[in-house]
């Protein structure tokens, strides 16, 4: 998609679980505060699905696939929640994950129609272009190179250096402080800032340099992510989170 400058729709169908249509006999006890007071003891037979129950995400998903083959998408034989869909020269892939979709093709045009066909159907919401989905944070960029800094610390040995006291003690306690919180999800800097914790009560300019060092770092990580660029081989690659 990435590759074909392809526009990303996401997708999110309210109260995707009660579209569902059983296709089997379910009972369940009148709920509180709609109880007939004549008939008390009856219970309610299920013709359409409920959130809680067991059958809910199967006639959810069935739904969508009846509804997806019906105006012609056909599922992958490599991953049951991508459809894909051919109208003459143009192709479209959907993905879905419970309530939530992701569209995408060649024809803007066409692309846009198909989101009028799923909200003829189902009640849903367009987001626009695709910007959070299944924990991963997607931000379209036209950049290509980010200059860093290479390593959060020197690569030489931080010890004792006997020049000028910093100046302004409370400064450097605070920012200290502060990557305290930060090593719990970056374990990358947690080595930097053992060595320059461990002159708190006496540091130099030396010791400040170095934490200016991990501020460089840190800056030059803010957008540090996957970045999924054009390119003309269509070779496959995946990413696996690892720590």
């Amino acid at each position: 998609m990435v590759s074909y400058v392809w526009k990303i729709n996401q997708l999110n169908i309210h109260n995707a679980f009660l579209n569902g249509t059983l296709d089997e006999d379910v009972y369940m006890q009148q709920p509180p505060g709609f109880i007939n007071s004549t008939l008390s003891s009856h219970v309610c037979w299920l013709h359409k699905s409920l959130y809680g129950l067991k059958q809910a995400p199967w006639e959810w998903y069935t739904h969508l696939s009846d509804y997806l083959f019906s105006i012609g998408f056909c599922a992958s034989k490599i991953d049951s929640s991508l459809f894909i869909l051919f109208i003459g020269a143009d192709i479209f892939y959907l993905l879905v994950y419970v309530d939530d979709i992701l569209l995408t093709g060649s024809n803007s045009a066409l692309l846009h129609r198909l989101i009028q066909l799923l909200s003829s159907e189902f009640k849903l919401r367009d987001l626009g272009a695709v910007h959070y989905f299944l924990g991963i944070e997607v931000h379209p960029t036209s950049m290509s190179f980010y200059k860093l800094v290479d390593t959060p610390i020197s690569t030489s040995n931080v010890t004792v250096m006997l020049n000028c006291l910093f100046s302004d003690p409370i400064q450097f306690r605070q920012i200290i402080g502060a990557f305290q919180y930060l090593t719990f999800i970056r374990p990358d800097i947690y080595f930097a800032i053992n060595k320059v914790c461990q002159f708190m009560d006496a540091f130099t300019d030396t010791y400040w340099a170095a934490v200016k060092c991990i501020l460089c770092y840190l800056k030059g990580m803010i957008s540090f992510g996957l970045h999924i660029t054009r390119n003309s081989s269509f070779a496959l690659h995946s990413f696996t989170y690892a720590n």
